[in-house]
């Protein structure tokens, strides 16, 4: 079973409040969220229509919600992401919800909003976990980079080098490049499962 990649955070280190305060900046720093650390956490009395009716039976709608988790295996990493599930819920609405509304059996909206929650939320994909991963370790290197590794004298002109932060630079980058490593590696070499041809979904 492959392990991902430990990140040293003992090399990387963390900033208490103190050393994180400037000299002249008042009052505190406290913790805070990145945003997507604020979303609702997913529980069982979720009402995505694709959580409720996506995990059994064997019929043609089953088919269509498997082949839609099958699009999110085989394209993610190489097409955006909002192109994924718009063409998940065209995907839904014209082999599933129109042949129900036909028929006059009422149908659950599923839309992109519906299958970017259910695929990035609800069933998550390692590959896009880990390029999220990759994302957010290069844009702390850029934090480090530009607000702590350089500082200059606003009187004189002379340039400090701070070698705390280049080794917390150098820890982020050895992490980031392990992190590619395994993406490229075990993920991207997972074999796809073919697909079949699917038929508008109706009752016999």
């Amino acid at each position: 079973m492959d392990i991902l990649p430990p990140l040293d955070l003992e090399a990387v280190g963390v900033a208490d409040n103190n050393t994180m305060m400037d000299e002249d900046d008042p009052g505190e720093f406290v913790p805070c969220h990145f945003s997507d650390d604020e979303e609702e956490e997913h529980t069982e009395g979720c009402k995505c229509a694709l959580c409720q009716y996506g995990d059994g039976g064997s019929g043609e709608a089953h088919a269509v919600i498997s082949r839609m988790l099958e699009i999110d295996n085989q394209m993610v990493g190489k097409v955006r992401d909002k192109e994924i599930y718009q063409l998940q819920a065209d995907l839904y609405k014209s082999h599933v919800k129109e042949p129900l509304e036909r028929q006059g059996i009422e149908a659950p909206d599923v839309t992109a909003a519906t299958c970017r929650d259910h695929f990035s939320k609800h069933r998550l994909n390692m590959k896009r976990m880990i390029g999220g991963e990759i994302n957010f370790v290069n844009t702390m290197q850029k934090h480090v980079r530009r607000e702590n590794i350089l500082s200059r004298n606003n009187v004189t002109g002379r340039t400090r080098v701070d070698n705390g932060a280049i080794k917390q630079w150098i820890a982020l980058s050895k992490h980031k490049l392990d992190l590619i490593k395994y993406y490229k590696g075990p993920l991207s070499k997972e074999s796809s499962s073919k697909t079949a041809s699917i038929k508008p979904y109706s009752f016999s």
